[in-house]
């Protein structure tokens, strides 16, 4: 178990190199550039973007460029072609490379640090996303539990309506009609924000949460709700579920120790993805509700064509995308005593 986790480490650090060199690449080769709104000055010349390129370091190869971003820019030689010009008048001014989490600084938001930028947000995008998550949990395992219990039942027919109406509506959507009576006309939640201008106390996060997460859980736990159900039902007609009713456990020993065990599998398969979920789930959230979050400024970088920030993102999602998969790998061996690795299991 230990090789296999060491050898899969390894593996997604390859594959985080890969990701962040192909990233990389697609990002310098877009059109528009960096600098197409940096300077809107119709007076600007040619000689002024060239002195801009220099400065930033954009007028070096890519390959060259990723190495500084990457690695440092101390990695380079300390000549005019290999390190930027403002590295070579500044040496504070030289990137130290995302290894170092030094992403640079932002074109758009005054050359401000893109890491502290990054820490200001990712705080608001974790409460609201894991917010939601409980939430998704709290109200969609016991629909699912419920309505497989109930097959055919008033139960399962209200639930499994109301969630497939629920589906068809956009979440967004949901989000802007219930901010509208319930904020706009009704005055019970705030219209965007964390928290009241002056008081932050947790009471007023709390108030400003409740909304935004409650609507953005609404599509988690419509998705529990479902495969919670579809799996129990498949394991309530398993053998081993005859046999131990037949032994003479009581119905709750068989629900949680037998049937909920065992269809809690495809949730663990899910969690590869949840903190992909976490980031680009709550954009539209975030823009809706006047959430501070990552991302809005993922939106607004990429409007400004900030590539600054819109790399250190990118790598950042990578990261917990690539991460998620390696935890449900070795969370497997521990949710399935069947799941064992050895010296054949690649």
């Amino acid at each position: 178990m230990t090789r296999y986790i060491i050898r899969r480490s390894l593996q997604s650090l390859a594959l985080m190199w890969i990701s962040t060199l192909i990233g990389f690449s697609i990002y310098q080769m877009a059109p528009g550039g960096p600098l197409q709104f940096l300077d809107d000055d119709p007076r600007r010349t040619q000689a002024d973007v060239e002195r801009l390129e220099r400065t930033y370091g954009i007028d070096r190869t890519i390959a060259v460029q990723y190495v500084a971003w990457a690695f440092g820019e101390d990695w380079l030689p300390q000549t005019d072609f290999w390190r930027s010009g403002r590295c070579l008048s500044n040496a504070d001014a030289c990137a130290r490379g995302i290894i170092r989490l030094d992403f640079g600084r932002s074109f758009s938001f005054k050359g401000t640090p893109v890491i502290k930028l990054i820490a200001e947000r990712i705080p608001a995008t974790f409460t609201l996303a894991f917010s939601s998550l409980l939430i998704s949990v709290v109200i969609g395992f016991p629909l699912g539990i419920i309505a497989a219990l109930n097959r055919g039942r008033w139960p399962d027919n209200v639930i499994r309506v109301s969630t497939v109406l629920l589906n068809t509506v956009p979440e967004w959507w949901i989000g802007l009609l219930l901010l509208i009576i319930l904020g706009g006309y009704l005055g019970l939640t705030p219209l965007g924000g964390m928290c009241k201008i002056g008081d932050c106390t947790w009471q007023s996060r709390l108030h400003h949460l409740l909304l935004p997460a409650t609507v953005s859980a609404i599509g988690g736990w419509i998705g529990f709700s479902r495969i919670l159900r579809f799996e129990m039902l498949e394991v309530l007609n398993m053998d081993y579920v005859r046999t131990a009713r037949a032994k003479g456990l009581s119905r709750r020993a068989v629900l949680w120790r037998h049937v909920l065990r065992n269809a809690m599998m495809p949730f663990v398969t899910g969690l590869s993805g949840i903190f992909l979920m976490i980031l680009s789930g709550s954009v539209l959230f975030e823009m809706v509700f006047s959430w501070p979050g990552m991302g809005r400024l993922a939106i607004n970088a990429i409007n400004a064509r900030d590539y600054p920030v819109m790399m250190a993102l990118f790598v950042i999602s990578s990261f917990l995308g690539i991460l998620g998969v390696l935890m449900v790998d070795i969370l497997y061996s521990v949710v399935d005593p069947r799941v064992r690795y050895d010296r054949t299991v690649g």
